[in-house]
Parts: structure tokens; sequence; C-alpha cells
């Protein structure tokens, strides 16, 4: 299959770029929108409208100045460019007071060539010396500095988007925006960025390259917000929709830049060579040594669509997950983090769906189903938008690997744009890549969505809904669910059933309890008392249960909670939790400890408190106590950082619970632990320790990232697994591994 993914992805290439411009749509800047109006008959009326999305955006739209030679990227803004560029200095205060005068000035001016968008910021402030910029990491949230926050959305739908993060020390984040949505910060991209603090404030400088995203080549205008965030004062300001009825990242709130026709991105080939050398130790003493060269290479077809092919793929530089002790009958979620699959991993999300049941999570690729690790031999993907439809294909073979065969796998996404903000989509994967059967899965969904629900333009609704059907060695079986969305401020609702087949399985997903019916529900309700020392109160309340095919009932759970958040940050939150559950068999939840068949009631109260991020020193403070399956359990976990400067950053975390049950005691105990040494924003030494005392395993890991420029990195890797052997139960090393890496980019 990955063989003919390549094939089709080749003799698409011609077709697509001859034709993809004669494409016949709705305008540019038109979009369909579909309404959901309550009538006075109390029925659901769905209303059509063509209308331009963003009207009513007024002073929110700005034209990047077009300019022949591009800035040098310092954070010294003394280019005559910079004089003719468009500027930005309306930005209005969302927090502590929404709608009052900012504290500070901002001045974002905007410009751009034919290949990149550049943007210069300044950051004025009146105590310079109170700017906080301690972190330089890449790939870092930055939460405790000043720092800038910057959307786009190339398509101007107001559902999907780009996310870039600069904070005043000089770490940069990207990620994924999904309308509503955090940004998913494990995607990345090549672009630069440079900060600078100066008498006056500080200074960002930035360059993302139109290559580096995927756009429509016709598309006149593009979504654009940008935010500023003053950390000591917990101050945040904002462009378009300054309120806090919407947050930056709902992106039909955007403002709009314009003028974005004409642009290039040369050949649109990237080329990403990698060499890596390897040193392994097994728990015998047995050592072996490789060396093996790898190969990504990535094609833009058009702007908006892309071809990616990969060869012996190696995910040496990987950050490790963090450790976690299972005490449920479940299996656990880990997420993706390998950089080929995180690509433009958004084209085969489905149906909303967060954990389970997952059509498809390419964690299940290049693992086998007691979790070691399958060589990867060649991987093909072609990904992006042509027209209003969005397209995921991907292909892997996977060499042989003990009682495993070499194999190939497939998933294959498409959706299809509808109203402006909604779509319908289908889903297929091809393969097991746990075993040697075989596998089918097949999906289809569909997300409606209307950010002027009731006629109100301020607030959204959204409609999810999916079915799917697996195939595993002849045996079927499906499932459906329904979600209703309602994600606005200060109410915010989320009301969802799904049913999940007993033999619903797909081999390239992920289901944490089969044979069930799954209702969830979540309310919050948020204020923003006028003259208190509360930034905003959060009352949160949610439901839920789990019930058997027949509708008999497994387990319940309800739990209420309030936060109060600080206005100089921090917060404080308790809250109580109710459970119900029924076990159909014993089990064996710690060694020697067995929950036996019964029906077991829970209430448990459970508190925390938060240090403001901006803090030298600080971390959090959780802790719980209450009934559990028949008897007791309390848990504290302590999470501490300390960060004394923009070089170092240290973080640990340990999470203890106490159990006290019928069938005995036992207590579980979780260390997560990293230091961080940063001397310039381009090199990252880290070094983690983790341990457990269920394996009574102590992991140890350090890495190395030097960041020659964007795109190219050379990382050293090395990782020691200890465990307590033998009759002294002394801890020895049962595997240890050395790793270099170089990888560079170059593009044509």
């Amino acid at each position: 299959m990955i063989y003919f993914i390549s094939i089709v992805t080749i003799a698409m290439t011609r077709g697509i770029k001859r034709g993809i411009s004669n494409l016949v749509s709705v305008g540019a800047d038109e979009r369909m929108s579909v309404s959901f109006v309550v009538n006075k008959a109390g029925r659901i009326v769905v209303m059509l409208s063509l209308g331009m999305m963003g009207a009513g955006l007024g002073q929110h739209v700005v034209k990047p100045q077009r300019v022949g030679e591009k800035p040098k990227i310092d954070g010294v803004l003394n280019e005559a460019e910079w004089g003719r560029a468009a500027t930005i200095s309306n930005l209005g205060q969302v927090e502590p007071r929404e709608g009052a005068k900012p504290s500070e000035r901002t001045e974002v001016r905007l410009m751009r060539t034919d290949e990149a968008l550049y943007l210069g910021v300044t950051c004025f402030d009146g105590t310079p010396a109170g700017v906080l910029a301690r972190d330089r990491r890449r790939d870092s949230t930055g939460s405790g500095d000043d720092r800038l926050r910057i959307v786009i959305d190339p398509f101007a739908r107001g559902t999907e988007g780009y996310f870039f993060g600069i904070a005043a020390g000089g770490s940069l984040g990207d990620g994924i925006v999904r309308a509503g949505n955090r940004p998913e910060m494990e995607w990345d991209c090549i672009w630069e960025a440079k900060t600078r603090v100066t008498a006056d404030g500080w200074v960002a400088e930035v360059e993302i390259p139109f290559r580096s995203i995927s756009f429509e080549p016709n598309q006149e205008s593009w979504g654009f917000n940008i935010e500023r965030v003053i950390r000591r004062r917990e101050e945040k300001l904002r462009w378009a929709s300054a309120t806090r009825q919407k947050s930056l990242y709902a992106l039909e709130g955007a403002g709009r830049i314009t003028g974005m026709r004409e642009l290039k991105t040369g050949l649109g080939l990237d080329a990403r060579p990698t060499a890596v050398a390897r040193w392994r130790e097994d728990e015998n003493g047995s050592v072996t040594t490789e060396l093996e060269p790898s190969m990504d290479l990535f094609y833009r077809i058009t702007p908006s669509l892309t071809a990616t092919w990969t060869w012996q793929t190696d995910f040496a530089n990987t950050e490790v997950d963090e450790r976690v002790v299972n005490t449920t009958r479940f299996p656990i979620f880990f997420p993706e983090k390998r950089s080929f699959f995180l690509e433009d991993a958004r084209y085969f999300r489905y149906g909303g769906i967060r954990r389970s049941p997952l059509p498809f999570h390419s964690r299940t690729i290049g693992l086998s189903g007691d979790g070691e690790r399958v060589p990867i031999e060649m991987g093909a993907k072609l990904t992006g938008k042509i027209g209003k439809w969005n397209l995921g294909l991907l292909g892997v073979g996977l060499e042989d690997k003990g009682s495993l065969l070499a194999d190939e796998v497939f998933a294959g996404r498409v959706t299809y744009d509808l109203f402006g903000e909604s779509t319908v989509g289908a889903i297929v994967t091809d393969g097991d890549p746990r075993g040697n059967g075989s596998a089918r899965t097949y999906g289809l969904d569909f997300h409606l969505k209307d950010s002027r629900f009731q006629g109100q333009e301020a607030k959204t609704g959204e409609l999810i809904g999916w079915y799917m059907q697996t195939e595993n060695e002849g045996v079927e079986d499906y499932g459906w669910g329904l979600t209703g969305i309602y994600p606005n401020n200060p109410i915010y609702m989320r009301v969802g059933l799904q049913r999940v087949g007993e033999d619903l399985d797909p081999a390239m997903g992920f289901v944490r309890r089969p044979g069930i019916y799954e209702f969830t529900s979540f309310f919050s309700y948020e204020t923003e008392p006028e003259g208190s020392r509360w930034n905003e109160i959060d009352f949160d309340f949610s439901a839920g249960f789990d019930a058997d095919l027949d509708w008999e009932i497994l387990s319940e759970e309800y739990e209420f909670d309030v936060t109060f958040e600080r206005k100089g940050g921090g917060e404080i939150q308790f809250g109580i939790e109710h459970e119900w559950e029924r076990f159909l068999e014993d089990f064996e939840i710690s060694d020697g400890v067995v929950v036996p068949v019964g029906d077991y009631r829970s209430t448990k109260l459970f508190g925390g408190i938060e240090t403001p991020s901006s803090w030298e020193w600080g971390g959090e403070l959780e802790a719980s106590a209450g009934e559990y399956l028949g008897g007791q359990r309390q848990e504290v976990e302590l999470n501490v950082f300390w960060k004394p400067g923009p070089d170092w950053a240290t973080r640990i975390s340990a999470a203890n619970a106490w159990h006290q049950l019928p069938g005995g005691d036992f207590h579980t105990l979780v260390v997560n632990s990293a230091v961080q040494w940063t001397p310039t924003s381009n090199l990252l030494l880290t070094g983690d320790v983790q341990y457990d005392n269920v394996s009574e395993e102590v992991g140890l890991n350090g890495r190395v990232r030097w960041t020659v420029k964007p795109g190219s990195d050379v990382y050293l890797v090395v990782n020691q697994s200890l465990a307590k052997v033998g009759a002294e139960r002394r801890y020895e090393s049962v595997g240890r591994e050395a790793v270099a890496k170089v990888g560079w980019t170059w593009r044509f």
C-alpha cells in the first residue's frame, strides 16, 4: 500500500498543479454559513446564508506592506523597510479588566515579501526591569515570561489555523489551533524569531515563511490575531475580539490581513537527510552498534497540498513519556510524539473524538502489541486541501520484528467543507501493526458549526456525529457517537453519547473500554467579580455513566469543583467527586490485593493550589481523600519548579497514593524530574530522572539539542534503565543506549 500511495502521489502532482487553479468555488472571502434557530413553535430551523466571514470587523483589518528586501532577523528593527510597514497599535485589554485602557502601549508592524510574512513588535514598558524574560527553550510555552501569541488562519474559515508563541526571553513555540481549543504544540515548522529587552520594553522580530504553512493561493485575506501578555500584572491585551467572551483561539473572532495573493513557495521541495549512530547494551551485557542513514522529503504540490516520503525513519530524538502507574482496569492513552506522524496530523482527526474510540492513532504504528519498537522501513503521506476537500493519506512499511512479519499499513481520511465552518468526512484504515492478521476500519462523520448561534454573533454552537465499523479476522462490530457543544463564555456546555461495540477493535486506533454506551456531560460557568482580588471564578460540573449494551449501568461519576484565579496569577481549587462502579469479575489492583466482584460507591474531597508562573520558584499542590472500592484512598501530588534565570530551569513532580482496601493496603509513588540548561536559544541540554515504586525501576535520559538553523539540528541522547536485581535487590543496569543524530534541511 505504501508504494501505491507513492505512485499515486507522483501521478497526482502534475494533474493537481495544472488543475487546482481551475476549481470553481464560492468567492475568496465569501462563506456559506449554517445556523440553528429555535422558532416560536420550539422547532429547530436550519438556516443557510451566504455572507462575508468576519463582517463587522471594522478597524481589525490591515494590509501588510509588500517589500522587496527581507529584514535580518536579529530583534533590531533598524531596516528602512520597517518604517514603511503597516502598523497595529489598537490592542484592547481583555484581562484583568475587560475594556480598560492597557497599562502599556504595543506597536505591531507587518510587512511581507513574496516568500514570507514579517512582524516587528515593540512591547513598550514603563518599567523595563520588570519585563520577565527567563525562558529560551524551543517548543516551550514560555508561560512564566512576558510573551506574544499569534494565530493565523490562512483559509479564513474560522475552524483551524496556526499558532506562534514568542516569549521575551527568546523561547519559541508553534502549534495547530482547532477553533476554541488550546494549540496542539506537538506540531513544528520552520520559522524564526529573535527578541531583545530594551530601555523601552522588549522587541520581537518574526519571520514566517509561506512555504512552512498551508494556504489557498487565491485567498485574498487571512484570519489573523495577536495577543500580548504582561506577566507580572497578568494583563492580557488583544487586537481583534478583545473580550472575555472569546479566546484568542476562537478563530472566527480573528481580524484580517489582506493582500495575501501572489505568494511564492519556490520549488516547494524540502530534503532532510539524517545520519544516526547508536550504541546499545542490553541487560545481559551484549553490545550492538549501528550506523544508519535516513531521508525525509517534503514536496508542496500546491501551497495547500504536501507529499511526504520517509526512508529508514528513526525517532531517537523523541522525548520520553512521563512515567505513570496504572491502577485502573483499562489501558492508558499515550499521545504521539514522533515528528513524522505529527506533521499534518490534523488531517486525520475524526469525529471530535479526543481519546476513545479512535479509529486511527499513529502511536500504534512502529510498536508491537506488547510495546516493543518495530523498525519502520518507509513511509509516505499526502496531506492538505484541494478546493473544499481536505485529504490525509498515510502508508507505512514495517520491518519484521520477532514474531511480527514485515507488513504495510494504511490510513486514509477525507473531509469536505460545508457552509464555511462545517465538514463531513470519512476514514478508512487497513492493516494491523500489532500482529500478523488482517484488520480494517471504516468511518463516517460530520461536524456542524455555527459561530452566530441563534443569531447571536458572539455565540457558537457545534454538533458532531460519527459512525465506525471494524473488521478483524472475520469479526465485525460498530460504534457511533453524537456530541453537542456550546463553547462560549461565561457558559460552556458539552454533552455526548456514544456506543462502543463489544468487538469494536480498530487495529490502528485506541479503545479504552469496549462493549458500552458512554454518556458524558460538562457544564462550566465563569464569572469576573468586580473590585476583588480574583480575576475570575469558575464553577464546573460534570456527570457521566457507562452502561453495557443492554443499558445496565456499569459506572457513574459526578464531579463539582470551584476554581479561584488570582489577578496576579495562580489559582485555588476545591471540589467533590462521587463515583459508583460495578465489578463483574475480580480485579487484582496491586500485587496480592484483589477487588472482588461487587458494587462500590465512593466519595472524595479534593483541592489544590497553584502559584503564579511568573515566580522564580513555585509549583502546584493537589490533595484528595475519601472512600475508594470499599476502603479509603488518599492522594497527594506535588509539582515544583525553579527558574533562577534564562539559563536554568528545574522541575520535579511526585505523585503519592495510599490505598487501604479490604483486600490489603498498598502505596504507589511516581517521580518525574528534569533539569534544563539553555545557554543560548539554539542550544538545550536536558536531564530527566523517572522512578516508580511498583516496577522499582529508575529511568535516566540525557538529551542535547543544538539547532544550527531552523530545521537543521544535532542531537545527542543517552538512556539508562536501572532495576533491582538479585537476592540483595541492588540497583543494576538493565539497558543502556547512546545515540548521535544529525539532520539537515535543504529547501529548494
